[in-house]
């Protein structure tokens, strides 16, 4: 099973498997409080382009112990507000229930109705970003290696920066 799958059988068959990769740009995709995706696994705030409204999340390759992991990243774009922290202990990515939206939304006028209302659990504690779309991959590429579901203009680009 894949670091983003669902952790015990009892609850293949309440909500779909989450795949390695997916990417949600639909309508259909979001409905009000359904979970989107779930990992145990720490994530950081890899990088923001304002140019492309991008914000992408990223897993660590190497463990504490020094051992070899898949990487995930996590991209939301275009974002057109967010409140997030700078690294999340596991998290669980959800569509915001009607009312959260409508809070959300009163914190932040002027969103376009498309976007959609995205919370990040971890820890008890709850943050959100409201984009168009939101997709994840996990690979086997290093922590610098480019994402494949971000581009980012040459002088912004994490991996060049980070070396």
């Amino acid at each position: 099973m894949s670091s983003c799958g669902w952790p015990n059988d009892t609850d293949a068959d309440k909500i779909p498997a989450m795949h390695a990769s997916d990417w949600l740009n639909t309508e259909d995709r979001f409905t009000p409080g359904a979970e989107l995706f779930r990992s145990d696994r720490a994530f950081t705030t890899w990088a923001y382009t304002i140019s492309h409204s991008q914000l992408l999340l990223r897993t660590r390759t190497t463990t504490q112990a020094g051992s070899r992991q898949s990487r995930i990243d996590i991209v939301f774009k275009p974002v057109r507000a967010m409140k997030i922290r700078i690294e999340y202990d596991g998290l669980v990515i959800r569509c915001a229930t009607l009312a959260e939206a409508e809070k959300i939304r009163a914190d932040n006028t002027g969103i376009h109705e498309g976007a959609h209302c995205l919370l990040l659990e971890t820890g008890g504690d709850l943050d959100y970003v409201i984009a168009h779309a939101v997709g994840w991959e996990e690979d086997m590429e290093t922590d610098r290696d480019p994402s494949r579901l971000a581009g980012f203009a040459p002088g912004s680009d994490p991996g060049r920066i980070l070396k």
